[in-house]
């Protein structure tokens, strides 16, 4: 919805294309190949391996396509502009929030995407590196999901719970591994665990209302969409774009889950956010 509505009342025509299965680089490589070779005027990447895609963006920029990346970080410096969360911070903020709610000893669970994902990867950092200053001595399992789905976190969840009674807190990373979390948790007899989940939809807005989770931290994806396609635009057009943009996060609990402030993460960019770009970013 962002990007399209960047390309409103314009002459330039938006492509969008993804893979079926989120955590599919390799369909992601095969895009881009077809889209240098169609000599597209400028891509816009929310890539899935901080690694694996790197030879053919720089493939991308030696044909002179303009390349700006959002949501995730890459390795090569062969992009034009990168729009994304600190996640590393939005990660150190996850334990400041769990530290808070953690009503008992025992090891805390961070449940990853997999370990090539840029974004996910940091939050993990963040949030294991914030938690052993704010709650030393303090087990942190951590454990990765191979295809990234939330059937596989449901089971493994589960696994654990059952093995390791004790934990006391959870962490998720993304929107597949905070929906399997959910799942269990709403399913789960015993004394709640608390849990901190990132990213947000339907399902996890329903479990703060119902005190399943003690707090989401949400990204703006509109704004991600938005900007990302709009700096693609004026780059082409000549104009000055910053090497690097910071959009911020939304924490919402059960206390601030119905104030207007709170939710305006999920709703457009207002007309003054677009006037004013990146008036959303620090």
């Amino acid at each position: 919805m962002g990007a399209h509505a960047a390309v409103e009342d314009s002459d330039v025509t938006l492509i969008w294309r993804g893979p079926r299965v989120e955590n599919k680089p390799s369909a992601q490589r095969h895009l881009l190949e077809y889209y240098i070779d169609q000599k597209v005027d400028a891509i816009v990447l929310a890539p899935m391996d901080r690694k694996t895609l790197n030879p053919y963006i720089e493939k991308a920029a030696k044909a002179g396509i303009k390349i700006v990346i959002i949501d995730s970080p890459v390795t090569t410096d062969s992009i034009d502009c990168f729009i994304a969360t600190d996640n590393y911070k939005a990660g150190a903020m996850g334990a400041e929030l769990m530290v808070a709610k953690l009503k008992r000893p025992g090891p805390v669970l961070v449940i990853g995407h997999s370990p090539d994902n840029g974004s996910c990867a940091l939050r993990e950092k963040g949030f294991v590196d914030r938690m052993q200053a704010l709650s030393p001595g303090r087990t942190i399992i951590t454990i990765h999901m191979r295809d990234g789905s939330e059937r596989e976190t449901r089971l493994s969840t589960e696994e654990i719970l059952k093995n390791t009674p004790c934990i006391a807190g959870i962490f998720t990373t993304n929107e597949a591994t905070s929906d399997g979390v959910l799942h269990i948790i709403k399913e789960r007899n015993g004394p709640h665990i608390p849990f901190i989940a990132f990213d947000y939809n339907q399902k996890l807005l329903e479990g703060v209302r119902n005190k399943q989770i003690e707090a989401l931290i949400t990204q703006r994806p509109y704004a991600l969409g938005f900007f990302g396609v709009r700096s693609a635009i004026e780059l082409l057009n000549g104009k000055k774009v910053s090497k690097q943009m910071e959009s911020p996060v939304t924490v919402i609990t059960n206390e601030n889950i119905d104030e207007a402030e709170s939710l305006r993460c999920l709703r457009k960019v207002s007309i003054k956010e677009k006037s004013a770009c990146p008036i959303c970013f620090n």
